[in-house]
Order: C-alpha cells, then structure tokens, then sequence
C-alpha cells in the first residue's frame, strides 16, 4: 500500500480555501458519529477526505434492513448485506462502514462501535466531551433523543450538527452555543480595499507626495507607471472636495492621453478617494461594547479580549487598524513593492499595538502566559478581518422544535408560512416533528406496516398509508396550534400533502438525498471548525421533490 501523501500535497485544493491554519485545526478535530444512515456516511465520508483526526461511529449493526441499506448506503453492497445474513458474528454493518469510510484517507483514524445510537445520545456529557464535533443522522434518533444530545453537547463545548430524512423531505441543523467566525468572513462579492486615502497616514501621504510632486517632469514610461492610489489621493487633495465628479476631473485634467492603464484604475477606484474604508460597522460596534468584552475573566474567549483590546484601539485611533493589502496595480515592480510594504508594515503595528492590550487585560484577570493564551498570530488574523468578524450564536433546540411567541419563534414561522418560497419548507419542518411523533406514541413509522399491529390494515396498502397519513396530519395540527400559528388555505393544502407524503416515504432514507444532507451538514461543520466563512446557523429543510431549501427560523 502507498504511503500517504504529505499534508500539503495531499490537501492542496482545500488549502486555498481554507489555509493552513484551517487545515491545522480540522486536523485536530475528533468526530463522533451516531448512526450509519445516508446523511451520516455522506457527512463523514466529506470530513473525512477533508482531513480530521479521527472519527467513532456508534450504530446496533444490525442487518435488519437487508438489501435495503446497499441501496441506501453507498459504503455498502448487495454481497456485504448477503454476508452479514449468513455469517453470524462476522463484521457488522457499522464495522463494514467505518472500515470503508477510513480507507479514503488513510491519514485518518477510524473506528466502529455496535452499540445502540439512542443510548449514546443519552449518555451525556461524559460520552461526548471527548469529541470536538457529533454528527448525529440516525433515523431512530427522536426529537427527544437530539436535544438531550444538544444539552450534552452544550455542556462540553463539542458541535452538532443533525439531520433527518424522510423520503424526499429532509433537514439539517448545526449548533456550537456560539463560535467566532475571524477568517474570509467578508459578505460574498465583496472586493473592497482597505486603503485610506480619505485619511492617509504620514508615510502613505509622504510616498504619495514622492510619486505625484514632479508629474510634469516624468517621462511617458514613467508617468504611465505611477501608482493609481497614489494618482487618486493627489487627485483629491488637488481639489480638495470628496465630490465624485469634481475627483473624476481632477484626474481627467492630469492624463495626457488615453492609453495610460493607471488613470483608468484610479476613475474606475475613485470611490476611495473618500470612501473612510477604516470606519467602524455597526456589527463591530456592537462586539466590542458587549459587556461580554467588557466583564473579561480567566473563563473568557481570547477573543473577547481582542475585541476588548480593539475597542481601546478605536477609541483612540478614531478607526480599525489597517488590513494591510492592496490590489494589482499598473506600476513598477520598485514602486509596488514600496507600496506593499508601507500597508503591511502598518498593518503589523497596528495588529502589535491590539496584541500588546490583549495580553495587558489578560494579565489583568491573572493569566498566567497572555503570549500563549493569546497567541500573536491570532491577533494579527483578527486585526486583518476586523471589518468583519463576527460573533455567531445559535438558537437553542427547544425553541426551534418547539415555536413559542416568547422565543419570538412563532412569528418567524407565521412569516415563513406566509411567504410562498418557504411556506412547504415550514410545513415539511411540522410533517417531520409529527412524523417523530407518531415514530413515539406507535413504536413505528408512519407508513411502516407492524405484523403484530391488528390495526393495520390488510392487504390494502393505499388505506393504510392514508390512515397513517391522517394521524401525521393531525400531530401536525397540534403542532401549529401549540405554535400558536393558524394556516391559511393554501397552506392547509400543503400540510396535507407533506402528510400524506410523509407516511407514504415510511422510514426510507434515499441516498441521493443524503448526499445532499451531508454535503451541506460537512460544510457547516468545517466552517465551525476552521473558525471561517459564516456558518449557518438555522434549521435548513430540503425538499427533492421540487429540489429546493430554505432556512427557517
């Protein structure tokens, strides 16, 4: 067998997405795994081939659901279903899928454990906390079982993230208590630069002085090569208005063609010229006045005495510190370098100066190593995405499953009804809490016959999956009622269908949706994980009958 590639080899792609340090961090990650259903093996089949640590997977193993799970299992087969019949005390079935799932990445250690899911998710914080991730799909999991999971899972620290299935319909939801999102956390589409030119420091404004005080006297290689920033802030400070227009001919009077590449990226970057790129966001403002970056103690986040040490920075800088990149430019190599470096080394004492005053409150509280708490290189990824880092919280389980007017989470569901994009997705979201509802009360899901039920029944499979339906639409109803939500007509019309779908799918996991599940469910987790991109952080319910999802909540 080969050796296994070097880190940086083997995980290059990713490395552009996430950097090594986000790769260091999934590295060190420990996932448990409840349950070997699609959404669950697509999960972590992604997590691992993205690089964790290890993995645990907890299931009965039981063959129970006979070729059934090659079908719904891509880590399965017809021959290994076959198998597992015939030979008694051979592999189980979660053995034979974790031990498929560990050879994508043999870097990756991996283990299999037959014992029931329910009882793990029950077990409590001593089960979980040695974990820094669960992923819990497994189909007998109720309601129940998943927020006694959350409150373990809250209690350690550790990230769930869930899902469910049923048939075409299904959901994902993750939750961390609250996490830090420091890294590419920038909206999508944003392409602003820090650059400062409304306010330039004093070595900015001196090379700036330097590139544009003999502009007559340049040559024409010369003049076609001066820095577009440094052509924009002489611009404005020649006219000395923040006027769009007034800059715009400012910079029209200086060219002396049209084939001079830098004018034109100074006109079409002339917002800069008054655009205060420096300025505190309303969402940092709000992070750094919480009192959680005010009351700091040895139990608090590091990040928290960052943003304390920020706040002291903008109270007396007046702004952000310096993000410390610039874009491509039309220059010389010289002219770009100089510049570069006048952004970077401005960056890095403003990230030094929020350093020193984290490690000062750190010291204050009684750290006793504030440079090891509070590490160098945190501070400086933080100075350089502080326009938009984020503080991410999660709604507790229970107010989601459980839509009440005092989480305010019954309004949202009001709204979600009465917009037509999510309106299904609201009412697929109930059809599944009736689902596990009925799953409790029956012993069965809805759908799902019961030999030793004389209420089924017989030989009449469409009067049975419409009596189960109806049972799931009236769990439904008290749901909504419970909600203290009334449906409209329309939506009555769908809550009948998703019923009547719901008990006709049974307990089938299709694995196509599981792909989509666990997709969505492992690119959540690494988001949590790397501390990048903004996680989501609501209940997301999928619909592969008309290949739709919307979030709720």
């Amino acid at each position: 067998m080969a050796s296994p590639a070097p880190a940086d080899a083997r995980y290059d792609r990713q490395l552009r997405l996430w950097g090594a340090e986000g790769q260091r961090r999934l590295a060190r990650c420990r996932v448990l795994a409840l349950g070997a259903s699609p959404a669950t093996c697509e999960t972590m089949k992604n997590l691992i081939l993205g690089g964790i640590r290890a993995f645990e997977m907890v299931d009965d193993g039981a063959w129970r659901r006979g070729a059934r799970s090659a079908g719904e299992t891509f880590e399965l087969t017809c021959e290994d279903v076959e198998r597992g019949a015939r030979e008694r005390g051979g592999k189980t079935m979660v053995e034979t899928v974790a031990e498929r799932l560990a050879a994508l990445n043999p870097g990756v250690d991996g283990a299999a454990t037959t014992a029931n899911a329910r009882a793990t998710a029950n077990a409590g914080k001593e089960r979980i906390e040695r974990y820094d991730a669960v992923v819990a799909g497994c189909g007998g999991l109720s309601d129940h079982d998943h927020r006694a999971l959350a409150r373990a899972c809250a209690e350690s620290g550790t990230v769930l993230v869930t899902t469910r299935a049923r048939g075409l319909f299904g959901e994902a939801r993750t939750s961390a208590s609250e996490r830090w999102a420091t890294e590419n956390v920038a909206p999508e589409g944003s392409t602003a630069w820090d650059l400062r030119l409304d306010k330039p420091w004093g070595e900015l404004g001196a090379y700036v002085e330097m590139k544009t005080s003999d502009l007559d006297r340049l040559d024409g290689a010369a003049f076609k090569h001066v820095p577009f920033v440094a052509l924009l802030a002489h611009a404005a400070a020649a006219c000395g208005t923040r006027d769009r227009r007034s800059v715009k001919d400012a910079l029209t009077s200086m060219r002396r063609g049209m084939d001079e590449e830098n004018f034109d990226e100074a006109i079409a970057n002339v917002r800069y010229a008054w655009t205060d790129t420096g300025a505190v966001t309303k969402e940092v403002e709000e992070i750094i006045r919480d009192e959680r970056a005010r009351a700091l103690t040895l139990e608090s986040d590091k990040f928290w005495f960052l943003a304390a040490a920020l706040r002291e920075f903008v109270d007396r800088e007046g702004c952000l510190p310096l993000e410390g990149s610039i874009p491509d430019m039309t220059s010389t190599t010289e002219s770009y370098v100089e510049l570069q470096r006048l952004y970077s080394d401005k960056a890095a004492r403003d990230a030094a100066c929020v350093w020193e005053s984290a490690k000062a409150f750190a010291r204050d509280v009684g750290a006793p190593h504030p440079e090891e708490f509070i590490p160098e290189r945190d501070a400086k990824i933080f100075c350089k995405n502080c326009r938009h880092v984020r503080f991410v919280t999660w709604r507790s389980m229970e107010d989601e499953l459980f839509p009440s007017p005092a989480a305010g989470t019954s309004e949202m569901l009001a709204q979600a009804l009465a917009d037509p994009s999510k309106a299904m997705s609201a009412c697929i979201f109930a059809g599944l809490r009736a689902a596990d509802k009925f799953t409790t009360l029956h012993g069965r899901s809805p759908g799902v016959r019961d030999a030793g039920d004389d209420s089924t029944v017989d030989g009449d499979d469409d009067e049975f999956v419409r009596r189960d339906g109806e049972s799931v639409r009236a769990f439904m109803a008290d749901w909504f009622e419970a909600s203290e939500v009334k449906l409209s007509a329309a939506n009555d019309k769908l809550a009948d269908d998703v019923a009547y779908e719901i008990a006709r799918y049974g307990d089938s996991q299709i694995h196509a949706v599981g792909a989509v599940l666990g997709g969505i469910a492992s690119q959540e987790l690494i988001k949590i994980i790397t501390g990048q991109y903004l996680p989501m952080t609501k209940p997301l319910v999928y619909d592969a009958v008309s290949s739709t999802m919307a979030t709720l909540f």
